[in-house]
């Protein structure tokens, strides 16, 4: 089983997006969370069964929410970097990975 680190800005989007999704109907933003937690446990068990976006990122699509996890793996680790809408430019979360 593989760690999972979740940089901290990627924990700001988490926030951002829950409160957001609480804002638009109460208890959207927990069903959310729980979408998060079963892409981290997901991503645990096999992070090298997602999409290779570039040689080094991988990323995985949320369930019933349109966002993605951009992520990398290193040795037994997974780092979480950014999560981010589907329909943003893909520049937004290269420039984090910089």
């Amino acid at each position: 089983m593989f760690k999972v680190f979740i940089d901290p800005l990627a924990e700001k989007d988490i926030d951002e997006i829950f409160s957001w999704y609480e804002d638009t109907r109460t208890y959207l933003g927990f069903e959310f969370l729980n979408e998060i937690e079963q892409c981290i446990f997901s991503l645990q068990e096999n992070p090298l069964a997602y999409y290779n976006v570039t040689d080094k990122v991988r990323r995985i699509t949320i369930a019933r929410f349109p966002y993605n996890v951009y992520y990398t793996v290193h040795t037994n680790t997974v780092y979480i970097h950014v999560i981010m809408h589907q329909h943003k430019d893909p520049e937004e979360w290269q420039k984090r990975l910089k």
